[in-house]
């Protein structure tokens, strides 16, 4: 009867040998590339280390990332974890999330070894806390971030077009250096004027608080927000801009920024027609002047009196004090 059992044919191999090739050998730990060029780049009013590595990638360390997109921490694990929010995080798409979660090993002269990654990455960052942001995704914490990414994202777009037309015409040989960085500088600073906020948070909750409504509310998609409803932008009109030089500069901020017939609302903001110095400082004078009388009211009668007492009646409305009224009638 024949014998139905296979044989193991021996292994002319070392015990060793066949023993390293049955367990699967751990991956080799990536080697740090060398950086070749290291400089410094303004963004947002920070100076965020950049480098090229040897193999032309350039580079920013996983800090930097956190601090360009204006996180109150700068550490690489903070970055991560605020980018992998379960709102924030449904924007991060497959390849970028695999970039953020593979940074580059490079060496950085007299320290160990930097977590980078590409100058793109920024920029793809950037876009998902942009579209995080349209769609009411982020907490009311986040916003400065949104701001300061939609920041980023213009200033670059502008200046890549700069440096297109330079490489066309040739001129990029003839600019100096360092004019694109520049530009980059005084670009961002200019978005960060038309988005900067000269009406805190705590204006509007105040604001609620002394109207008796709600000072947040819940959008479509279930972030919270604070509650500014249409009077608050009437309010703010009457006793914060009305009473800039007796109403002619709302007048004329008015006239330069026009409703929009289709949906009511106004195309810019109208502090970003002020002038920086002057103008802007008093708008925020009045601001806080209103500020202030708000948290000392109970209701908005009482804020009322308050301001009629600091600032006399208003043209447009029934005064609270008996001796308004007789000269409001005389």
């Amino acid at each position: 009867m024949p014998d139905d059992k296979k044989t193991i044919e021996p292994i002319d191999a070392a015990f060793d040998d066949v023993a390293r090739a049955m367990i699967r050998a751990e991956a080799s730990p990536e080697k740090p590339l060398e950086a070749t060029h290291r400089g410094i780049l303004p963004i947002g009013g920070l100076q965020l280390e950049c480098y090229v590595l040897e193999d032309g990638r350039r580079v920013f360390a996983k800090r930097g990332m956190a601090r360009a997109i204006g996180l109150k921490s700068e550490g690489g694990n903070a970055f991560l974890k605020t980018l992998s929010g379960k709102k924030l995080g449904s924007e991060i798409s497959d390849e970028l999330r695999e970039n953020l979660e593979n940074p580059i090993l490079f060496n950085i002269s007299g320290a160990d070894p930097g977590h980078g990654f590409e100058g793109e990455t920024l920029v793809e960052v950037c876009k998902a806390v942009i579209r995080a942001d349209d769609a009411g995704k982020l907490i009311a914490s986040q916003k400065p971030m949104a701001a300061q990414a939609r920041a980023i994202v213009n200033a670059l777009a502008k200046v890549a077009i700069v440096a297109l037309i330079d490489e066309a015409t040739g001129y990029q040989a003839e600019r100096s250096p360092d004019a694109l960085r520049l530009l980059v500088q005084a670009y961002i600073e200019k978005e960060q004027r038309e988005w900067e906020k000269e009406f805190p948070d705590d204006f509007y909750l105040t604001l609620n608080k002394v109207y008796g409504s709600d000072p947040y509310i819940e959008r479509a998609g279930g972030a919270l927000v604070i509650n500014k409803p249409q009077h608050f932008g009437n309010f703010t009109n009457k006793y914060v801009y009305g009473p800039l030089e007796d109403g002619e500069v709302l007048k004329e901020l008015q006239r330069l920024n026009p409703k929009i017939a289709a949906t009511g609302s106004r195309k810019e903001k109208l502090h970003q027609f002020l002038s920086k110095g002057y103008g802007l400082e008093k708008l925020r004078e009045q601001r806080q002047e209103v500020l202030t009388m708000l948290k000392l009211s109970d209701d908005i009668d009482d804020f009322k009196r308050l301001y009629e007492k600091r600032f006399g009646p208003m043209d447009d409305q029934w005064s609270f004090f008996p001796e308004f009224r007789k000269e409001k009638k005389g």
